[in-house]
């Protein structure tokens, strides 16, 4: 071997453990262009499951109001942490990669609504996976089918697309409204998890850095088995990543 080449076998141990870790890391994406989605609910309760599950995670806060930086301070999980951002900052690729290289191996991002198509780009290519909440109303049904046209239209996107799917959030099912909604999901070829039900235990939970996952009362076990099947599916989006090439 020429003294001008390294093994790589002999490379210092923290660049191993960085190439390891990033190989390793899962980051999921909460986002869809309208405001008052559930988001942040979707996100600080993936957050909390994971914790469930024994896996550090960290919360990546994008959104100016830090709702989902307030909600870690306020659980105090040693298993989940959270990145902010300065709000007059802008969501730059180098500055994001620099907060991942911070983060722990489960990574949820808690994005603004709004965003423009170079910032979608921006953390579409950091992410794996992406979550759209969307609202069993016209407003939001329209709004959501134009934001999940402008992921797939996004370079990244088209470089290499990554796994979407929606969730229906506040949803009452025997309504004509909840049938529209399921009709939208399913003209998009595009997983349809859960609906999530529409309850008050959620803006409860979330004042208190809880989560329904916390709730042990049989009331909410409906809930709890809806955040287990996002939990479930998201664990064989990690396990593809992982195990097929060019999938990440």
């Amino acid at each position: 071997m020429s003294n001008n080449t390294m093994d790589p076998t002999m490379a210092p141990p923290s660049a191993r453990r960085v190439g390891r870790h990033d190989e390793q890391r899962l980051v999921i994406l909460v986002s869809n262009s309208k405001g008052g989605c559930g988001k942040t609910t979707l996100a600080t309760n993936l957050a909390a499951y994971f914790a469930h599950q024994g896996q550090s995670v960290t919360l990546l806060d994008l959104d100016p109001q830090q709702s989902a930086t307030q909600w870690v301070r306020l659980r105090a999980d040693p298993r989940v942490e959270s990145l902010g951002w300065p709000h007059d900052e802008p969501v730059s690729l180098g500055r994001l990669r620099e907060q991942l290289g911070r983060a722990q191996d489960i990574v949820v991002i808690d994005s603004p609504a709004g965003m423009d198509r170079h910032t979608l780009d921006h953390v579409l290519r950091i992410s794996q996976v992406v979550l759209v909440p969307v609202l069993p109303s016209p407003i939001d049904i329209r709004a959501t089918t134009r934001f999940v046209q402008t992921v797939m239209l996004a370079p990244s996107y088209q470089r290499r697309p990554r796994r979407l799917a929606v969730i229906a959030n506040r949803a009452r099912t025997r309504t004509l409204m909840y049938e529209a909604l399921r009709q939208f999901l399913s003209s998009l070829k595009i997983p349809y998890l859960v609906t999530l039900r529409d309850t008050q235990q959620y803006v409860q939970s979330m004042s208190s850095g809880a989560s329904m996952l916390d709730m042990n009362d049989a009331r909410f076990q409906e809930d709890r088995q809806s955040w287990q099947r996002i939990g479930e599916w998201l664990q064989v989006q990690r396990h593809l990543i992982r195990s097929m090439p060019g999938f990440h």
